[in-house]
């Protein structure tokens, strides 16, 4: 093991012990408060930063030396990607037995492997590390000897040994820290190694102590050396750096909204209001006569929109209109297709791509970018301003031209009135609705919650035109949908000139959402009698379909034996796979009209009525706000009963509520919310959770009443189970709340974050989560993930696994002739890729099989560390074939057989589009 580098006295790293390190995570788990812990890690990062600029005198601009080699080790578990140790509590119990030469059935060997049954007065159960530091405290040094940057640097050998499999090279490392480190530090070490460190600390409020604005820049590139690295002086701001000409990164998002509300989010301060565009978002950079084009998740487009002045379909047309002394700038906009004949912009409804050249002028488009924001204007960074400074640069930035390069209108708004307002002239002008700015607000790139709001008819219920469809035919479903019926072809009836029944149905959409798995089986026993498998060479009379077929179902069904669901969609738009010539934008179905005969479906002409009308949107009402100032459009809400709040009894001294006399009120994130607080954790108690409340403009009662707007509590107590049993109240975890505290402004619940939540909280989860607590709308955090895994499967059981097949069958569902990448999804193929050289057991790949290894995997392939008995193919190298008897041996005792085959099989797969029968590539 090799010791520091050659250049330690130029890292920070290597002159801090990591006995150092370990010293203050052990002193922060046992310290109490977040504040108290925050202080503590302040004051670790001061004194790291204070040895960086002694160490740094010379080349404090061009060194990459931060805070990264400490940061890694703070928070592990953000290191997942980067760095796989592959080792788990298990697999270090087996390596420290063997290393330390400990008897399989020895006391101590038997504490580390069984870690979560033994029960010591000096060990805690279930913790292996502390149980690690029991055994290791005998045998290890009193101090370590070695520094953060050789910690670190034995973990990468760790890594890097177990990716290549030398399991002999990962022992070595393991002794060598055994070796180096006190039995404190390996209890440290152990836990970075699980990545999961348990001092009290969030990931928000250890990257707030190194910098301000540490998170928001780790949210926008997810790269923690970069973090560390830019931010290394505590007086840059993440707008002068986080922004830079050439760079991607993901732009300002909008937060969803209710138009009847935005008073109260806007808390009466003015707002503005511009139309909410149906184009391609786009971040456009300049310098000089160098333009890059990035869309929102980063993708490039340059290559189509032009690169200079003289390339591409837009730069030739806008390099003129941006002003001689602009030099360097990026505009945030919104890439649209504008129709020169008509003067209008098109939609995405109308099924241009408006980055694929060929496509955009076939239909008549031309590009179009329509600016709303700036965000740099020569090299001076505008983030940190608020949105109406921004907003003078424009003119200063570009001069408009019609159908090249456009400003977005803004206009002030003040009341839920004018917002419901430009709402219903976004309707009436076939927009896609509007979007609301916060005008004090600074750009924040990769935040949703940052003070823009959309809103779209769809949101609100209403006001979208609903239509009757009658069910033509079935497709079968797969995997849990297996058996029934699981999507749908509805159509449309052609009226019969006399007004009679009518005869004949053209296909209009097929659906397969809206409904649940029970309704859907109670739907499919309904039809039972009633399906007839579909003859293409003899299709019924009385269904036409497009020509070709290109719909066309597994069953059909007689129209007077069907029924008519009401199917709600965004818009309509052309499509040639439907006779009527066009289909719906996200159809889902409402609800069956079992009130309604089959012969009573919308017709033909009503389609053509509706296209006509709205040009295919389908946005059927108009919002009014009612005398309580909620929107008509909405769903009703009961009215709040007012009761008499009763005389609420005395509890005992450590339950009653905080003195708050002393306490100054430094925030408006809980103003007008009254909050109950039953329990807290040792570090954040209830009495100091009711201080904060006070702090943050909020009110707390001691017992909720009608009027508490949440409860808050860390653990289901008996006071809290009868809550629960009541199902009047939501209630809160403690953890939320902290989150709040550490972000400074009301957070948003997510079903993760409740411990019971009130009917009408039910029903908004319902609305915008899964059955799992995953967003339809929102991205999730990991943490948030990790929660959303431990609901799946069997309630309580924890993670639930997405078999191969059962993703294989999604594939074939909803993309069966877009996506090759889940070619091999049913395959699990182990690569024969280990060569023995001589007597030694060391297996090196080779690398034309570990170049077919990422291939495979990219297509969809699960691969194998060892020859399980769940493997269903071989994949062996033509030009080494020394082990293929012993393959050949393997698979006759199997009861599942493998195939064995070359390279040549995955090719001819690919080359084919499907999976080839391996007969002819057997060996």
């Amino acid at each position: 093991m090799t010791d520091a580098s050659t250049d330690s006295d130029k890292v920070v790293a290597a002159k801090v012990p990591f006995a150092e390190l370990c010293g203050l995570l052990e002193k922060l788990s046992k310290t109490q408060g977040n504040d108290k812990k925050k202080r503590v890690l302040g004051d670790f990062v001061d004194s790291w930063r204070r040895l960086h600029n002694e160490t740094h005198t010379d080349d404090a601009d061009t060194t990459t030396d931060s805070f990264y080699p400490a940061m890694r080790l703070l928070l592990p578990h953000l290191e997942r990607e980067r760095v796989a140790y592959g080792i788990k509590e298990t697999g270090l119990a087996r390596l420290m037995i063997k290393v330390l030469c400990l008897g399989k059935d020895s006391p101590d060997a038997q504490r580390l492997l069984n870690y979560r049954a033994v029960k010591t007065a000096r060990g805690d159960a279930g913790d292996f590390a502390s149980m690690a530091y029991f055994v290791l405290k005998p045998r290890c040094p009193q101090r370590g000897t070695l520094t953060i940057q050789q910690v670190n640097d034995t973990l990468d050998a760790i890594a890097s040994n177990n990716a290549a499999k030398k399991k002999s090279a990962v022992e070595d490392s393991i002794l060598y820290l055994l070796k180096n480190l006190s039995a404190l530090e390996q209890k440290w070490l152990v836990r970075m190694i699980v990545k999961e460190l348990k001092v009290g600390l969030s990931q928000a409020s250890v990257l707030s102590v190194y910098h301000q604005d540490a998170e928001d820049l780790f949210n926008v590139n997810n790269n923690l050396e970069k973090v560390c690295r830019l931010l290394r002086d505590p007086a840059t701001r993440m707008h002068e750096i986080g922004v830079s000409v050439f760079s991607p990164f993901t732009p300002m998002l909008g937060d969803r909204a209710a138009p009847d509300k935005i008073e109260k989010i806007m808390e009466g301060r003015p707002y503005f209001i511009e139309t909410k565009l149906d184009g391609e978002r786009v971040l456009l950079h300049k310098k000089g006569d160098e333009y890059k084009y990035f869309s929102r998740s980063g993708n490039e487009y340059t290559n189509v929109f032009g690169a200079t002045p003289f390339d591409g379909t837009l730069t030739p047309y806008i390099a003129n209109c941006f002003k001689p002394d602009v030099d360097t700038c990026i505009i945030d906009g919104e890439m649209l297709g504008y129709h020169a004949a008509s003067k209008t912009f098109g939609t995405k409804g109308e099924q241009f791509d408006i980055k694929s050249p060929n496509v955009a002028e076939a239909k008549g488009y031309q590009p179009c970018v329509m600016v709303f924001d700036v965000l740099l204007y020569n090299d001076r960074v505008l983030t940190n301003l608020p949105l109406r400074e921004r907003l003078t640069y424009l003119d200063k930035v570009v001069t408009p031209v019609e159908g090249r390069i456009q400003l977005s209108e803004h206009k002030e708004a003040h009341s839920n009135q004018d917002c419901v307002e430009a709402l219903n002239d976004a309707i009436d002008g076939r927009e896609e609705g509007i979007m609301v700015k916060d005008p004090e607000t600074p750009y924040r790139p990769n935040v949703r919650k940052g003070g823009w709001f959309k809103i779209k008819p769809e949101y609100i219920g209403g006001l979208m035109d609903e239509l009757d469809l009658l069910i033509l035919g079935g497709f079968f479903g797969e995997g849990h949908r297996g058996g029934m019926m699981s999507h749908f072809l509805c159509g449309v009836a052609v009226p019969t000139e006399d007004g009679s029944e009518p005869k004949v149905f053209h296909s209009f959409c097929k659906v397969g959402s809206g409904y649940t798995k029970k309704q859907l089986a109670e739907f499919n026993q309904r039809m039972a009698d009633h399906w007839q498998a579909f003859d293409k060479r003899r299709p019924p009379q009385c269904i036409q379909l497009a020509s070709g077929f290109k719909e066309k179902p597994d069953a059909w069904i007689e129209p007077d034996k069907s029924c008519i669901v009401q199917v709600k969609a965004a818009e309509i738009i052309a499509s040639e796979r439907f006779k009527v010539g066009c289909t719906l934008r996200f159809p889902r179905v409402e609800m069956i009209r079992d009130d309604k005969p089959w012969h009573q479906c919308m017709t033909t002409a009503d389609i053509e009525d509706l296209r006509q009308k709205s040009g295919g949107k389908l946005t059927g009402g108009r919002m009014e706000l009612g005398e309580d100032g909620e929107g008509e459009g909405a769903p009703t809400k009961k009215k709040r009963r007012i009761v008499q709040r009763a005389v609420q009894p005395q509890l005992m001294s450590r339950f009653r509520g905080a003195d708050v006399s002393d306490v100054e009120q430094v925030s408006q994130v809980l103003s007008g919310k009254e909050v109950c607080v039953i329990n807290g954790p040792a570090d954040l108690t209830k009495q100091q959770i009711e201080r904060k409340v006070k702090e943050m403009g909020g009110e707390f009662v001691q017992n909720p009443g009608s009027s508490t707007t949440f409860v808050l509590a860390e653990k289901v107590a008996v006071k809290v189970a009868n809550l629960i049993k009541t199902d009047k109240y939501d209630i809160v975890k403690v953890t939320w709340f902290r989150r709040v505290l550490d972000a400074g402004h009301w957070i948003p619940w997510t079903p993760g974050d409740m411990i019971h939540t009130s009917p009408a909280t039910r029903k908004q989860f319902q609305q915008d989560y899964d059955q799992y607590g995953d967003s339809f709308t929102e991205d999730v955090t990991e943490e948030q993930l990790k929660h959303i895994f431990s609901t799946m499967g069997k309630e309580g059981q924890g993670v639930a696994t997405v078999t191969a097949e059962e993703i294989a069958e999604l594939e074939e569902e909803y993309f069966p002739d877009e996506s090759p990448y889940g070619l091999f999804r049913t395959c699990r193929i182990y690569m024969d890729s280990n060569l023995v050289i001589g007597d030694d057991s060391t297996h090196l790949p080779t690398s034309t099989l570990d170049l077919l290894a990422l291939e495979i995997r990219f297509f969809g392939a699960t691969l194998a560390n060892e020859l399980d008995e769940q493997v269903s193919h071989v994949i062996v190298d033509q030009k080494d074939l020394s082990r293929l008897e012993e393959l050949k041996a393997v698979r006759r005792g199997r009861k599942k057989k493998f195939h064995i085959v070359t390279e040549k099989w995955v090719r001819a797969c690919m080359e084919e589009g499907g999976l080839y029968p391996e007969k002819t590539f057997e060996l």
